[in-house]
């Protein structure tokens, strides 16, 4: 009974926890999305800040990434990265500070920014003789990106919003590969004579 009751209790913390995570993201949202918040919070999907720390982020799988009120499917995390950087490289001051960072932001085992991919496991290509390596877990890679490179920058990212896949998203995409994958089985090529 003790270990049932206890377990009730786990359970309904957990929930709390994840009812108060949710109010809170959603109220941030709504402050950086200001006026627009209505349309944004319409669409399936959660949303949470950018901002928000990136351990929040594992796990979770995007669907697109809110800049400046505008919307942008990004379905992986290297593609909300690139569009952030890409961004981030359109503004002028943003852009000069990156040109001159090159090859002076590290990780642990190689650079995170250079004029070249040689060196980089996956390197994302941001503008002509800039790339930024990707090759990291979500958590690793948006901890880089704000820490390493953004804040060095000086790119306010507080107004970012990411949109999160829903279950019925991933299931449809889930389905769709499977029948690929049915109709390359089934697809025999035709032979010329």
């Amino acid at each position: 009974m003790v270990k049932h009751t206890l377990a009730a209790v786990n359970v309904c913390r957990e929930q709390l926890h994840r009812l108060v995570d949710e109010r809170l993201d959603g109220l941030l949202c709504d402050l950086i999305l200001g006026e627009e918040a209505e349309k944004f919070h319409a669409e399936e999907g959660r949303l949470l800040p950018f901002v928000s720390p990136p351990a929040m982020f594992k796990g979770e799988r995007p669907a697109s990434v809110i800049l400046h009120g505008v919307e942008i499917e990004a379905t992986t995390w290297k593609k909300v990265v690139l569009a952030i950087l890409q961004d981030c490289a359109a503004h002028p001051q943003c852009h000069k500070r990156m040109m001159e960072l090159r090859g002076r932001v590290n990780g642990n085992f190689r650079p995170l920014l250079s004029d070249h991919p040689e060196g980089m496991a996956s390197p994302l290509k941001i503008d002509a003789g800039m790339y930024w390596e990707s090759k990291f877990d979500t958590e690793a890679l948006l901890g880089n990106l704000t820490e390493k490179l953004l804040e060095q920058v000086g790119y306010d990212y507080q107004n970012i919003v990411i949109r999160f896949r829903t279950s019925q998203q991933d299931m449809a995409e889930q389905a769709e590969g499977n029948h690929a994958e049915d109709f390359d089985q089934n697809h025999v090529p035709e032979m010329a004579m």
